[in-house]
């Protein structure tokens, strides 16, 4: 039977896979220009709803920036963050190649479970494939409850959810393989909820990239005493 080592935080996790400037080279070819890639963005969009021009929004992890163009289209001012400081400078290379305007973007190196930014500093907070990559719920809550920190409005979040296809495929292989992962390991959407509500977040949009088939979901998340406030008024 075999297993895989546990991750116990974004930095240790980055480091191992994705710190060198080799995962930073291989990751910006990965997915730029994919179906994969165009769906996900609508999702993105979906879920970010009706955010405003000038808009201050964090991306984390930012990976290469393959999320700043739509982000950079909408008028956003977009903070680029990620722990892994090869793939800030791949974003600030993807800046450079779109021709965007500089003053727009900001780059920052930081750790998902640790920024170090001010609390409520971003209208919107967007957390792209990194919770798939912690199956343990304490990670998890660890890391929405520092976005929930740091965010005043919407925080967009993804995770692999179990009612697909996809994760269908996925559990019976590894049984047949007798192999029990922990990584990428899709989740339930109501254990994904409660551990947004364990931090005091409230889902309020929900997207799946291709309903039924993909395992990639989205969430709309907000703080839960605002969506009381909206309820009350």
């Amino acid at each position: 039977m075999q297993t895989h080592k546990r991750h116990h935080s974004t930095h240790e996790f980055i480091c191992e896979r994705f710190g060198s400037p080799e995962a930073a080279e291989k990751y910006a070819a990965a997915q730029v220009g994919t179906a994969m890639h165009r769906r996900e963005v609508r999702c993105i969009k979906r879920v970010l709803g009706d955010l405003p021009a000038g808009a201050a929004v964090l991306d984390l992890p930012c990976g290469t920036g393959r999320l700043l163009p739509a982000l950079l289209r909408r008028g956003y001012r977009v903070t680029e963050a990620d722990s892994s400081p090869h793939m800030v400078e791949k974003a600030k290379e993807t800046l450079a190649r779109i021709g965007g305007r500089e003053e727009q973007v900001r780059y920052i190196v930081a750790d998902a479970l640790s920024t170090g930014l001010p609390d409520r500093s971003f209208d919107a907070v967007i957390c792209n494939r990194l919770l798939h990559h912690f199956p343990d719920s304490q990670t998890r809550r660890r890391v929405l409850a520092e976005l929930a920190r740091v965010a005043r409005g919407r925080i967009v979040v993804s995770f692999f959810c179990s009612a697909a296809w996809d994760s269908a495929v996925f559990f019976a292989r590894n049984a047949l393989r007798r192999v029990h992962p922990d990584d990428r390991v899709p989740i339930s959407y109501s254990t994904m909820s409660a551990d947004a509500r364990a931090v005091g977040l409230r889902v309020a949009r929900v997207a799946a990239v291709r309903p039924g088939i993909s395992k990639q979901w989205y969430l709309g998340l907000e703080h839960a005493e605002a969506m009381t406030m909206l309820k009350a008024g």
